[in-house]
């Protein structure tokens, strides 16, 4: 990263952090990677943990980046640890049923509408670590084609019904995930 607030850096609490950004780095955004490839500010590998502080970005941005971790428990808790209280963070991935989620080798995990409802408060699961998120927002996407359309009616009526019966049918595209960390008082484990 370049320079801290005193030598015209980002002052971190001011942070957008674009994690995974390859070959898409993003103009007043710190862009990290863990492939050194001259497109990032930052090298470093968001399961392993980055080299910043606790609470310093305002915004975080994992696009098609997920999908390729080896350890998603271990990368929420690393997001966590990085959004600032309020903070934002924003996940695009590709939903299992597309096609573009198997056709990669490098995807490392299939994920569906509610698999990262598991790190946000309310949920049941116990073993994804001891710290949630609030969900802001859940879109998935549809194909424009008549398939699309019928898939995108089916999924309104029901995303449950949709993922167990006719996902692979009428196949969606891409989900986006928008969480928040909530403040500290309101982040204890639901009971």
């Amino acid at each position: 990263m370049t320079g801290g607030p005193d030598q015209g850096g980002v002052a971190p609490a001011d942070l957008k952090l674009n994690i995974g950004c390859g070959a898409k780095p993003r103009a007043g955004w710190t862009n990290v990677d863990k492939y050194p490839s001259g497109w990032e500010d930052l090298v470093g590998d968001i399961c392993a943990g980055l080299d910043l502080p606790d609470g310093c970005a305002l915004e975080i941005l994992l696009d098609n980046v997920i999908e390729h971790l080896d350890s998603i428990p271990d990368a929420m808790a690393e997001l966590h640890r990085l959004l600032a209280p309020g903070g934002r963070l924003e996940i695009r991935t590709p939903h299992y049923s597309s096609a573009a989620s198997w056709r990669d080798p490098t995807h490392v995990s299939h994920l569906g509408y509610f698999s990262l409802d598991y790190f946000c408060s309310g949920h049941r699961a116990n073993y994804t670590g001891d710290f949630r998120f609030e969900m802001v927002e859940k879109q998935l996407s549809f194909g424009g084609n008549l398939l699309g359309l019928i898939g995108r009616g089916l999924f309104a009526l029901s995303p449950e019904k949709w993922e167990k019966r006719w996902a692979f049918m009428f196949r969606a595209s891409t989900l986006r995930v928008v969480l928040t960390k909530p403040a500290a008082a309101a982040e204890a484990m639901p009971g």
